[in-house]
């Protein structure tokens, strides 16, 4: 990990801020961005600002400013490259990458940034309520990008906890050469931190602040990867029940989709990344890839069958064509790629925490289960009602992820941790997955179902250097 640490010994010195911002966003512009960190680290304000820094070190392009929702799709079944494209994300489509695919190093670049900014103010010595507060997203911050490096370059936890997951590193050191830790012991630092952070954690204040629930959120999902389902209900249980947030109504679907403000309403949104007029991701941003952009990524045929013509959730998917000029499907649940202000990244809603309660009843209450999954259709397709029972109840569920977080990511990792195979279907106008298409269905066994630890990483860090991926 010595190419990352180098290059954030010289972003910690400069108090880990790369950001401006406008009126609207809580990244504001700091005048001390060359400010020492140890100085700037010493008072409650330069905790702050360096929370600040670790916030906008995830709108990054290849995090959830893009790459991460993006890849969860793409590798999965809900989408396709055209093949008039920008040469963008071939290599996941068709199972391709290579060990020095920038794309997934990228990925492990940025997200260890995030991570030493996280490190830098939990090692704070300074004490009190408002530390507390900053500490607990901090927590939260380093706890989330964990979840997405395990799950990325990782078997998944219910295959084997024992297997190499992802380097834990919890402290700056630029002169650290970490090995894999196994895929238990990141997620057990993973449940450490979001626990740490719940009962220290600020009050909701806005979608693109880090709060009670939103971690608590984020444990429920945590704990249902790990297979822990009574956890996982009890988590998601107490979301629901006491964080105060409410379900999109049909009526307000597209609306919510339209707006890029951040919201204080508590309606949906339980954590989103800030994107605006000033801090965005340029013509890289996440809705340009589907719309208003480069427009290179449409929604799978297979997809669009599963909803009916009564589901709201149709309103964001665009009858069109692809570039080229065949019939496609526009997704246009970011559409504001091309306006002043963009669309700001969802990384977590009220939805999945409903769909995390109704899977994690499952087994032994099934009348948990169809309430909870219920409840969501009432505010999606309200004349449809499930009333299905065993493996169909379980199967009806996951098909209701797959559909309520289609374009945000989930899908791929969500048929890992359930150990499916990737089925596609080959969808006009998209590019050939594999000579022959022959990459369309990949089996769970397949090597290829997670990314390569980074050549650049294995090259120069000599304790990781014997711990590559199969298949790389």
């Amino acid at each position: 990990m010595k190419r990352i640490s180098n290059k954030f010994s010289i972003t910690a010195l400069s108090v880990l801020l790369l950001v401006a911002s406008c009126k609207k966003s809580y990244i504001e512009k700091s005048p001390a961005d060359a400010v020492l960190s140890d100085q700037a680290l010493s008072t409650v304000a330069g905790l702050q600002d360096a929370l600040k820094g670790a916030y906008s070190a995830m709108r990054s392009a290849t995090l959830f400013g893009r790459d991460f929702p993006v890849i969860g799709d793409l590798q999965a079944d809900n989408t396709f490259v055209e093949t008039k494209n920008s040469g963008r994300y071939l290599a996941q489509y068709n199972y391709s990458v290579v060990s020095s695919d920038a794309v997934s190093g990228e990925m492990w670049t940025n997200a260890y940034l995030v991570i030493l900014r996280a490190n830098r103010i939990l090692e704070t010595k300074l004490t009190g309520a408002d530390v507390d507060a900053v500490k607990a997203e901090a927590y939260a911050i380093r706890a989330l990008m964990y979840f997405k490096l395990v799950n990325i370059y990782a078997r998944p936890y219910t295959d084997n906890p024992d297997g190499l997951g992802v380097p834990v590193v919890l402290k700056y050191d630029p002169y650290l050469y970490p090995p894999r830790n196994t895929v238990k012991e990141v997620y057990s630092q993973i449940v450490s931190d979001l626990t740490a952070a719940v009962p220290i954690a600020p009050a909701y204040a806005s979608s693109v602040r880090l709060s009670k629930y939103s971690i608590e959120g984020i444990l429920a999902k945590v704990y249902l990867y790990m297979g822990d389902n009574v956890k996982a209900k009890t988590a998601a249980l107490d979301v629901i029940n006491s964080g105060g947030f409410q379900l999109i109504t049909p009526a307000n679907y597209e609306a919510y989709w339209a707006s890029p403000a951040i919201r204080t309403d508590k309606l949906e949104t339980l954590f989103e990344i800030d994107a605006d007029v000033i801090n965005n991701n340029g013509f890289d941003d996440l809705g340009g890839i589907y719309i208003n952009g480069y427009q290179d990524i449409y929604a799978s045929s297979q997809l669009v069958a599963l909803y009916s013509a009564t589901d709201i959730r149709t309103s964001v998917l665009i009858s069109d064509v692809t570039k080229s000029g065949a019939n496609a499907i526009l997704v246009n649940k970011y559409p504001n790629a091309s306006s002043p202000d963009r669309d700001n990244l969802k990384v977590l809603r009220l939805s999945d925490i409903y769909l995390i309660a109704a899977e994690a009843s499952l087994p032994g209450n099934e009348v948990d289960a169809l309430k909870y999954l219920n409840a969501l259709m009432a505010k999606r397709d309200p004349g449809f009602v499930y009333a299905s029972t065993g493996s169909t109840l379980f199967n009806d569920i996951i098909k209701e992820r797959r559909k309520e977080l289609a374009f945000e990511g989930d899908r791929f990792y969500d048929l890992n941790r359930l150990k499916l195979p990737v089925a596609r279907v080959a969808n006009a106008g998209a590019i050939q997955a594999g000579t022959g298409n022959v990459n369309l269905n990949v089996a769970y066994s397949s090597t290829k179902r997670i990314a390569p630890i980074p050549q650049g990483e294995i090259t120069v860090n000599k304790n990781i250097a014997g711990q590559q991926n199969p298949g790389y």
